[in-house]
């Protein structure tokens, strides 16, 4: 299978400024080093790793069995789908005040994103870069935001920058020329610098060509990478599919392909047959031991002493070591990457899990995916702000320096046990009821949030006009009262004074009268 992946080693840019060449050559040869590395990962998650026969228990003839263990997809797609980008949030009454959501939008930024945590965490990690739009982007937004993995990026890491120093990013490749003949060739890359973006386009067939560097209005590199497993001596982060994950597959993979030899022989029991010559067909050749074994009858004549042959049985084979082994397998598989036996496939003796005994298994799950969130939203918050500055936003805006990275709840608890921790918390603290922060936690999507405060906004605006319409009609039917008790019992003759008392008298005496 030809993997897609662009070939950067024939990428020479003759035009491209020296003050930038060394950084572009660096990062070449780093992403070629590291190339074989992430195609094998990537070979594991596919499931298309090839088979490491020992040349013991499986005979030549069946090594060619196709035999899947999809374990290291497992190990990247359990912990990515609790990973779960719910926005952006700030302080504020506004639910959007820097205007991120349209930019969010037109990038597909929550679809994409998925994906970059999925290849982050296949090939430990992935990068997300941020510039202007050009006219040529095609895009509805002022901000173009790209994910790409560590088969399309690379860069310079800074320790004092805690960032890139510099980024190269493979923004499209030559598709006619890989439908022809199966050639990955980049057509256009972006060299990111502090401050300055050259674009490189391929002009020839081997020949590529440097635009004239873009200033970005930014003092660093727009280009931050989403690293798992981050430490100081690994700042690339490490892969899921570590070379434990790898070896236990392989091992999990002979073990399958043993059961699957076995199985063969133990649907056929070994039968032998004692004191007669080798059983015949009708056309008078000697069956095979497989024609013998699937015959519906068999006819055996007596030896020429008259006795009759003996036919017996080996005693069958046993599936169980087999099975034994994977399950020891899939523990320790479980032990190296926190993910429950449960979801491997494989059986174990005791009856269903209890809901305690299942959060109990997944707590190192959802503390990876807790920190995990952590290191990506660290990187994710200084995106949002390139966003927000390059939309126009004013970098000294309170809202802009209080942003943070809102993620779902890892753990994934029932409905019903959020709304029962909410309501106690609710009760303990009455005046959370008033915050949008309750609905978050009741597991409400942000447009989902929008549309209920709009109708909150309805129904309370609906409120106070029919407050306003019932105070007035209590202060019409007031107005009439007074206005209709001084027609029937005002004196023409009095004076100020006296009208004042005719007016008091004609609600007091009014009432009288009605009584």
């Amino acid at each position: 299978m030809i993997q897609l992946v662009p070939n950067l080693q024939n990428v020479e840019v003759p035009n491209l400024p020296g003050l930038y060449r060394n950084d572009f050559q660096i990062m070449v040869r780093q992403w070629v080093s590291r190339l074989g590395r992430n195609l094998l990962r990537t070979t594991y998650y596919d499931g298309r790793n090839r088979l490491k026969n020992l040349d013991i228990a499986v005979p030549d003839s069946m090594a060619n069995i196709t035999e899947v263990v999809g374990w290291p997809q497992k190990a990247v797609d359990v912990l990515a789908n609790r990973i779960r980008f719910d926005g952006f949030v700030t302080t504020g009454d506004q639910r959007d005040p820097l205007g991120l959501g349209d930019i969010l939008d037109a990038n597909d930024f929550p679809v994409t994103l998925t994906q970059a945590v999925r290849s982050g965490l296949t090939h430990c990690c992935s990068f997300l870069s941020v510039r202007s739009a050009r006219p040529d982007d095609h895009i509805d937004s002022p901000v173009v935001v790209s994910f790409r993995s560590a088969l399309y990026a690379t860069g310079i890491w800074e320790a004092s920058r805690r960032g890139l120093a510099c980024a190269l990013t493979v923004v499209d490749i030559d598709w006619d020329l890989y439908a022809t003949q199966q050639l990955v060739v980049p057509t256009e890359l972006f060299l990111y610098e502090p401050g300055v973006i050259i674009r490189i386009r391929r002009i020839g067939e081997l020949s590529y060509m440097a635009d004239a560097p873009q200033q970005t209005n930014l003092d660093h590199v727009p280009v931050y990478m989403l690293p798992y497993h981050q430490d100081l001596e690994r700042p690339f982060g490490r892969s899921r599919i570590s070379r434990e994950v790898m070896s236990l597959t392989d091992t999990a993979v002979r073990t399958m392909l043993r059961m699957e030899v076995s199985a063969e022989f133990y649907s056929s029991p070994q039968r032998y047959l004692l004191g007669a010559e080798p059983p015949v067909g009708k056309d008078g050749k000697t069956l095979t031991g497989w024609e013998a074994a699937i015959s519906n009858m068999l006819v055996i004549n007596r030896d020429e002493d008259g006795q009759l042959p003996s036919i017996g049985q080996f005693s069958q084979m046993t599936m169980q070591p087999h099975s034994d082994m994977l399950r020891a397998l899939a523990g320790r598989f479980s032990g190296a990457t926190g993910v429950p036996m449960a979801q491997l496939g494989v059986m174990t003796d005791s009856g269903p899990s209890s809901a305690d005994a299942i959060a109990a298994a997944e707590t190192e799950l959802v503390i990876e995916a807790r920190n995990t969130c952590d290191a990506f939203g660290a990187q994710l918050r200084k995106a949002a702000k390139d966003m927000a500055v390059l939309n126009g936003a004013n970098p000294d805006d309170p809202a802009l320096r209080n942003l943070q990275v809102n993620w779902r709840n890892p753990e994934r608890p029932s409905q019903a046990a959020m709304a029962d921790a909410v309501l106690k918390q609710v009760q303990a603290i009455p005046w959370l009821a008033n915050s949008d922060v309750i609905l978050e936690m009741l597991g409400y999507t942000d447009s989902q949030i929008t549309r209920l405060l709009s109708d909150k906004n309805k129904q309370n605006a609906a409120a106070v006009l029919d407050k306003l319409v019932n105070m007035n009609a209590q202060n019409q039917f007031a107005n009439q009262a007074v206005t209709g008790g001084g027609d029937g019992n005002q004196q023409p003759e009095s004076g100020p004074s006296g009208r004042g008392q005719a007016g008091e008298g004609a609600a007091i005496g009014g009432g009288a009268g009605a009584a």
